[in-house]
């Protein structure tokens, strides 16, 4: 009776070592690009703080955004950026992100408060 050799199972040394590295890549992208999104999110709600608080009247919309982002300390945008859209108001910012050597991530946003 001959005794065949069982099959191997599972991964290898390497695959290991491929999935751990991209596993690894993931996440540093993740964690590179996690606080864009939190500052985009806390720009809108500044935005749509500052609509309602200002309604109508655009300089004050202005100013509560302004006074928003101070509080919240960002201090790549401003006031300025914010721009009228009939009854809305929207702001739109970009992000470039060095992740190694010439590789970049080029992250858009757009923040809206409606009329």
């Amino acid at each position: 009776m001959k005794q065949g050799r069982s099959k191997q199972r599972g991964m290898s040394l390497w695959g290991v070592l491929a999935a751990v590295f991209g596993v690894l890549i993931v996440f540093w992208i993740a964690i590179e690009v996690a606080p864009e999104y939190l500052t985009a999110t806390t720009v809108q709600k500044c935005v749509e703080d500052a609509k309602v608080a200002g309604g109508s009247n655009f300089s004050t919309v202005q100013q509560r955004f302004d006074s928003c982002l101070t509080t919240n300390g960002i201090r790549d945008l401003s006031y300025k950026d914010l721009t009228p859209k009939g009854s809305a108001v929207t702001i739109a910012w970009t992000r470039k992100l060095s992740i190694v050597g010439n590789i970049s991530l080029l992250l858009e946003f757009e923040a809206q408060a409606p009329k």
